[in-house]
């Protein structure tokens, strides 16, 4: 039974690495059971006991951690701020940690992009479970209450997306050079900001209930 089990294991991260290749080379639109089951060695059948197909191996390849970081509760009371300035400097790190991640793996920049895609099933669950893991990790690191947390992400969310994308398709917003460490470096520096203003918003407000911790532990971003 070990065996079997080590075996579904292996097999089953052939076909996850298989997926993540094809999707970077030919973009979500091109992925498709055969052509994953092929560059795997694996049949298709397997695809679908494993995942129930390919929505479902692009939802387990989303949900599993690659794109969106998950925590356990004890480390998120573990790394719980005590001040704004902890505060801003966490849903700053967030946020540009998340999005550098983006930018330098060609299969998430594919995936992010299933948001601009219309009338395509594929494209609506990639895009439909990739708002579920924003939402939990908004959640996650909220760590106030009686303030509009999901607008605010929405909003530099979707710019940070935005800007991502543009980087792909090597634009530039505002003559910003967003091929460019230099450029990137600029953006971050003014989500630093914005977090900032929104710290010190959200911790003078009396309506805003900000729930302290009494030991911060710094999480290294990855």
């Amino acid at each position: 039974m070990e065996k079997v089990r080590r075996n579904r294991a292996k097999t089953t991260q052939r076909i996850i690495d298989a997926f993540e290749e094809v999707l970077a080379e030919r973009g979500l639109q091109a992925v498709g059971v055969n052509r994953v089951a092929e560059r795997a060695g694996v049949s298709k059948v397997l695809i679908y006991r494993y995942f129930g197909g390919l929505e479902g191996l692009i939802a387990h390849y989303i949900r599993m951690g690659r794109l969106y970081p998950s925590f356990t509760e004890a480390v998120l009371q573990q790394i719980r701020p005590n001040n704004e300035d902890e505060l801003s400097r966490l849903w700053h790190r967030q946020l540009t940690q998340l999005f550098r991640q983006f930018r330098n793996n060609k299969a998430s920049r594919e995936l992010l992009k299933a948001n601009t895609i219309e009338n395509d099933p594929i494209a609506d669950i990639a895009s439909q479970v990739q708002d579920e893991e924003i939402t939990r990790l908004i959640n996650q690191f909220s760590f106030v209450e009686n303030v509009d947390n999901a607008a605010i992400s929405a909003v530099t969310f979707g710019a940070m997306s935005y800007l991502t994308l543009m980087a792909d398709n090597n634009r530039t917003m505002a003559g910003i050079n967003l091929r460019s460490e230099e450029g990137w470096k600029r953006i971050e520096n003014a989500v630093k900001l914005i977090y900032i203003a929104l710290g010190e918003k959200a911790v003078q407000t009396e309506a805003v209930t900000f729930v302290k911790s009494e030991s911060v532990m710094d999480i290294q971003w990855k």
